[in-house]
């Protein structure tokens, strides 16, 4: 690729990373406006069309939609009472009941790790193999167990959660972030409640529907005291 083109590309991505971070921002609004389980469908363009102008253009039609819904107060939960974060991957055989198992208990699920792994704020086209590798290298699963609870606290914060739910995927350890007492650490730095739950990214043999619905139900009860 000509050194051209590759910061023409940078400056497609670096444009579309932030239109979806403001994406997810809009989230920090009650009622939020769209939910994880909406923010793992609509990132497809970022993961894999990043650096194109049809991702710029999704995303700036995108957040333009959200924010009408936001001016007309209308949530992706319409009676949100509980917001939640989602640490760790998605259960992809589960999306449409989780979402509506968190929608049915008046919980919203407004921020998470995963969909922000695909916000790039290094990105630079003047300097693009430097960036490109900054950029790269800070994502949160290759962070120590300090710098992934200082991210974790201040999303929290600026999400405005009342809870933390953790995936312990079982076949994904390096997006599982429960298994070295990082829900501890989180608790006693923050005072938000976490729970985690098993499952995986793909094999839903490791994934129980009933004793999971029965578990995350009783700690939105909890939340919502």
């Amino acid at each position: 690729m000509k050194s051209g083109r590759l910061e023409e590309t940078l400056v497609l991505s670096y444009r579309g990373s932030q239109l979806w971070k403001q994406v997810l921002e809009t989230a920090k609004h009650s009622p939020a406006p769209l939910t994880f389980f909406d923010g793992t469908i609509l990132m497809a363009p970022i993961v894999v069309l990043r650096g194109t102008k049809i991702c710029v253009e999704f995303y700036e039609k995108l957040l333009a939609e959200l924010k009408d819904l936001i001016q007309k107060r209308e949530g992706a939960v319409p009676q949100e009472q509980v917001r939640i974060y989602w640490e760790g991957m998605p259960v992809w055989g589960r999306l449409r009941s989780l979402a509506g198992l968190f929608a049915e208990n008046n919980a919203s699920v407004v921020a998470s790790t995963y969909c922000n792994s695909w916000v790039f704020d290094a990105f630079d086209a003047k300097d693009p193999l430097r960036s490109m590798a900054v950029a790269y290298t800070e994502i949160f699963i290759n962070r120590g167990e300090n710098s992934k609870l200082k991210m974790l606290d201040q999303l929290a914060g600026d999400f405005k959660v009342d809870g933390m739910v953790f995936h312990d995927s079982k076949t994904c350890f390096n997006n599982s972030n429960n298994r070295f007492g990082l829900p501890r650490r989180f608790t006693e730095q923050t005072g938000i409640p976490c729970i985690t739950i098993d499952g995986d990214l793909n094999d839903l043999r490791f994934f129980s529907d009933g004793q999971t619905a029965t578990r995350l139900e009783t700690f939105i009860e909890q939340l919502a005291v």
